[in-house]
């Protein structure tokens, strides 16, 4: 009995002094500020450059005035167990060392015209990461307004400190929302499925599909291999009988007179 006491003993000392040499490897867990960080790639780079548009020309509605945005945010270096007020710091991307990724037709976007100011009483209520989340949204209030049915602008903004939360990263975490209200370059249009962009092709394809075919209705195509080889030959076969209807007129063409058309492989 006392040799199984003896081994018992030394067993459990020597667990002990197993976990206090774990502990002692273990790194601190950290206890200060919250990061706040827009997500990224695997490779490091900004999902968000070049990736938020807010187009109000699909809207049949004239009437609505705004809408919203929702950019998403990740708390880095730890969980948040309070609310975090979130900062954001807009400026003009033609300034900065980036600006070659930002779309030069594009104009910078007006506090107060194109959006709701982020210091506004509205806008500092919906600023807040909430406590207990790894990620979580905030809103941009886009504003509707007549010069954006000529001109689409940008909106770009990064995180900054806040009373309770600290920015990753600075100027190089940051995100561009384009805003617009007139047909406009779908963000992921690749030529090699629908030939070249053309607003009077986005056009004709809007008025013969059920389809707005702004950014999320152009991937769910992409990403359908029969519906995209179904879209190419219809929409081939449609311009066919609308240019027979137009007669002297057509063919259909862009504004700067090249001739809209549609390949299928």
């Amino acid at each position: 009995m006392k040799k199984f006491s003896l081994i018992l003993i030394n067993a459990v000392i020597a667990l002990a002094g197993l976990f206090t040499a774990c502990s002692e490897d273990y790194p601190a867990v950290y206890e200060g500020k919250p990061y706040l960080s827009f997500p990224l790639a695997e490779d490091g780079g900004n999902f968000y450059v070049q990736g938020l548009y807010q187009n109000f020309y699909y809207y049949d509605d004239e009437s609505r005035t705004r809408d919203t945005v929702y950019v998403p945010l990740v708390s880095v270096a730890a969980i948040p167990t309070e609310n975090l007020v979130v900062e954001l710091n807009v400026f003009d991307s033609d300034t900065v060392s980036w600006s070659s990724q930002v779309d030069e037709n594009t104009v910078n976007a007006v506090s107060g015209e194109d959006y709701l100011p982020f210091d506004s009483d509205e806008m500092k209520k919906n600023l807040v990461f909430h406590a207990g989340l790894m990620q979580d949204t905030i809103p941009v209030i886009i504003l509707r307004n007549e010069a954006m049915k000529t001109k689409t602008f940008r909106l770009t903004f990064c995180l900054a400190n806040s009373e309770n939360a600290l920015a990753a990263d600075g100027e190089d975490n940051r995100v561009v929302i384009y805003i617009t209200d007139r047909l406009s370059k779908p963000s992921n249009w690749d030529d090699y499925y629908f030939g070249a962009y053309g607003d009077v092709k986005l056009d004709f394809m809007i008025r013969h599909s059920d389809l707005k075919w702004n950014s999320e209705d152009l991937q769910s195509v992409l990403d359908d291999s029969f519906l995209t080889s179904y879209y190419k030959y219809k929409f081939k076969q449609d311009l066919i009988k609308e240019n027979e209807a137009l007669g002297a007129d057509g063919p259909l063409r862009e504004a700067d007179g090249t001739v809209v058309s549609f390949e299928y492989y």
